[in-house]
């Protein structure tokens, strides 16, 4: 359980920064952000990062953690990718 809830921060943080590139928000949003919204969502994304980080390094203490960590990182952005391709073909 420990480990979804990492999983699903890291997630929620790569669609976020996601949202701020121009090609994935006009296929997540239809149009990119501009301005504070994207400040916002790139801050939102960087603190959901931290969050993962942290919640992973409490369960599993630095060594493992910052492994757990970055498991967390790589399968959000693969899930994040996943899902962008899944958009774009049914676009």
């Amino acid at each position: 359980m420990t480990y979804l809830v990492g999983l699903a921060l890291a997630t929620a943080a790569m669609i976020s920064l996601a949202g701020t590139q121009r090609r994935q928000a006009k296929l997540m949003l239809s149009a990119p952000p501009l301005g504070a919204r994207r400040r916002l969502l790139i801050c939102l994304g960087f603190l959901l990062l931290s969050a993962s980080c942290a919640q992973a390094v409490a369960a599993y203490g630095w060594g493992i953690g910052l492994v757990t960590f970055c498991a967390h990182v790589c399968l959000g952005a693969w899930l994040v990718a996943i899902i962008l391709t899944w958009r774009r073909s049914n676009s």
